[in-house]
């Protein structure tokens, strides 16, 4: 076997098995994807002219080259000529989208980022160890367990909080003062659902704002929808503006929640087929609902908006949704990278496909100026114009 040969060999199975491997690793974002032969009829040819590429910069590039660096720029490129929701997120960025996706994580509850003396933290959520033990935002990380952090990637920081059931130390810069801190690991739940409950007119409004769709959202959606019923709500408003999706299974199993058995949640349109997500549940409510919606709702909140809005006349109030109508696949690369790759389109339930047009409103109204100047409960048109709809007889 010559060089090049050895070479094409040993590259075509180091992205088999990483990309394979990543297939059964990697969850998808909003859909599980059956696999499929895609290498079917791929013309060698164009696979060795990569290969003699990839040659002649590791033989004769006049610096030392990154080989890893190297194929992660090529499966970056790749992804790039595709639609703007196929990308690629290195390691460091795919741990936070991760930890978001899943809705938890093992740490101590910060937000962090890389800069030249450690890692700068950006957020502490609300009763983490974290936030117990006194560490605050704009706090610099230096040392953790007597290693320093100069020079090294946050993700070398969060893999030593990961890797750590004891109590561990850290070394924090905070306006030109260093502090020992104390800190115990445990599992961090990132919540995703909040309520509130208002009263008009003799009638009581459950509210609850989605932020994302991550994989434990429709369980707290559960829990806090209980509560408020509990407290004897009469109608509810769902408020998803400026939640950009998530996991299409926790979407479904709220609408699930609501819609009758055998109803059409949504359809999926492949490359020759389209089949459709049927509500398979006998659970169901029949109390009204008001959906909010903005420009920056997308994808699942898409879907959740349209089922209401198609199936039971909901009224959808807010403005026009941001019009993303396709699915991805996320596949696990490069030992922590991920490629989110789109493979179907999604549809309403009446099989319109809303990609670049997004879901029109009912109710379009734009937020007033006070409230983009002091966002309050209070100072909500939008919300405000949700709840009239639900108070007004119909």
């Amino acid at each position: 076997m010559n060089k090049s040969n050895k070479r094409l060999v040993e590259i075509m199975i180091v992205m088999f098995f990483s990309i394979f491997i990543g297939m059964l690793a990697g969850v998808s974002a909003i859909y599980t994807i059956d696999s499929n032969n895609a290498r079917e009829n791929i013309d060698i040819s164009k696979i060795e002219e990569i290969d003699n590429v990839f040659d002649k910069i590791i033989d004769d590039y006049y610096d030392e080259v990154d080989k890893e660096k190297l194929i992660e720029g090529a499966i970056s490129g790749m992804l790039s000529v595709l639609d703007e929701n196929t990308s690629y997120i290195d390691e460091e960025s795919s741990t936070s989208f991760n930890n978001k996706m899943k809705g938890e994580y093992y740490g101590i509850g910060v937000e962090v980022l890389t800069i030249e003396e450690g890692v700068l933290v950006v957020g502490v959520t609300e009763d983490s160890p974290a936030e117990r033990s006194g560490i605050e935002e704009n706090d610099i990380i230096t040392e953790v367990d007597g290693k320093t952090l100069k020079g090294e990637e946050a993700t070398y920081f969060t893999t030593a909080i990961k890797e750590s059931s004891e109590e561990i130390k850290l070394v924090i810069s905070r306006n030109e003062r260093i502090l020992n801190i104390s800190v115990k690991p445990e599992k961090i739940i990132i919540p995703s659902v909040f309520t509130n409950k208002f009263v008009v007119e003799g009638k009581k409004i459950g509210y609850i704002k989605i932020s994302i769709f991550a994989a434990n959202t429709d369980s707290q959606f559960a829990t806090k929808l209980k509560e408020l019923e509990q407290d004897g709500i009469d109608s509810l408003v769902i408020d998803v503006r400026d939640n950009a999706g998530g996991y299409l299974s926790s979407a479904s199993t709220i609408l699930e929640m609501f819609m009758k058995k055998g109803t059409v949640l949504y359809n999926v349109e492949a490359k020759s087929s389209t089949s459709a997500r049927y509500d398979t549940t006998e659970e169901y409510r029949d109390y009204k609902v008001a959906v909010l919606v903005n420009g920056s709702s997308a994808s699942a909140s898409e879907i959740l908006a349209a089922c209401f809005k198609e199936n039971v006349g909901s009224d959808i109030v807010g403005n026009t949704t941001y019009g993303k109508g396709t699915v991805q696949e996320v596949v696990n690369v490069l030992e922590g990278s991920i490629a989110k790759i789109t493979t179907k389109k999604w549809l309403t339930p009446n099989k319109e496909w809303i990609d670049k047009k997004g879901i029109k409103p009912t109710i379009p109204v734009t937020l007033s100026d006070s409230y983009l100047l002091n966002p309050t409960y209070n100072n909500d048109n939008q919300l405000e114009q949700a709840i009239n709809a639900l108070t007004k007889n119909k």
